[in-house]
C-alpha cells in the first residue's frame, strides 16, 4: 500500500508540473487504495478477534491500523490536488515551481517514512519528525510569495488560491508522515511519543 501511494504521489507531482489532465483524472478515479486499506483493516480485526494478541503483538496490530489511516489521507490529498488541476490552469512561474519543490520534498520524506515503517527505524522516525519543520518553513515562504504576487497583480486571487491549496495539501501530507513516525515509535518501544521525545 505504501509503495502504491508513493507512485500516486510521484504522478501527482507530474500532474502539477506538467498540468497533465488525463493523468489527474486517472488518479482521481483510482479506488485501489481504499480497497487496500479495507483489506488491511479486515486482516487486523481478524487477528484481534481470532488470536487475541497482547503486549508487543497488539501494539503492532493497533499501530498499523492507525498508520493506514494516515496513508489513506495522503492518497486523498493527492486526489484533491489532481481535482484542482482538472478544474483550473495553474499559473506558471516562480510560485508554481516552489509548489512543485515542496511536493518533491514531501515525496522524499514520504518514501523515507515508508522505509522507516518497514524496518521500525526509530532514529529515522526522529529525522522525519524534524524534517517537518523545514516543510512548514517552505510552506510559509510559498504563501508569502503567492500573496505578494496577487498584490502585484501578477495573477488572480483564484489562481493564487489554487497554488495555496496545493501547497497546503503538501504540508498536510508531511504532517501525516510525522503521525506515522510517532506510530513507528509506539510499535517499537511501547509508548506514544510527545514532542520532547524527538528533541
Amino acid at each position: 500500500m505504501g509503495k502504491f501511494i508513493s507512485t500516486v504521489l510521484y504522478d501527482t507531482i507530474s500532474v502539477v508540473q506538467l498540468q497533465d489532465i488525463s493523468l489527474a483524472k486517472k488518479i482521481n478515479e483510482d479506488s485501489d487504495i481504499s480497497k487496500m486499506g479495507r483489506d488491511i483493516e479486515s486482516t487486523c480485526l481478524k487477528i484481534v478477534s481470532l488470536q487475541s494478541p497482547f503486549a508487543s503483538d497488539l501494539r503492532v496490530v493497533t499501530g498499523y491500523l492507525k498508520i493506514i489511516t494516515d496513508l489513506e489521507r495522503i492518497a486523498a490529498q493527492c486526489a484533491e490536488i489532481c481535482e484542482i488541476v482538472c478544474m483550473n490552469n495553474l499559473v506558471k512561474g516562480k510560485c508554481l515551481n516552489s509548489t512543485v519543490s515542496i511536493l518533491q520534498k514531501v515525496f522524499d520524506i514520504y518514501n523515507r517514512t515508508c522505509d522507516a515503517c518497514y524496518s521500525l527505524d526509530v532514529d529515522e522516525a526522529r529525522k522525519i519528525y524534524k524534517a517537518d519543520d523545514e516543510v512548514d518553513a517552505d510552506f510559509s515562504d510559498i504563501i508569502f510569495d503567492i500573496s505578494n504576487s496577487i498584490s502585484n497583480s501578477e495573477f488572480s486571487v483564484c489562481s493564487g488560491t489554487d497554488l495555496m491549496f496545493i501547497a497546503k495539501y503538501a504540508e498536510r501530507m508531511c504532517d501525516h508522515c510525522v503521525n506515522i513516525s510517532k506510530w513507528i515509535v509506539y510499535i517499537d518501544v511501547g509508548f506514544f511519543p510527545d514532542k520532547n521525545f524527538f528533541k
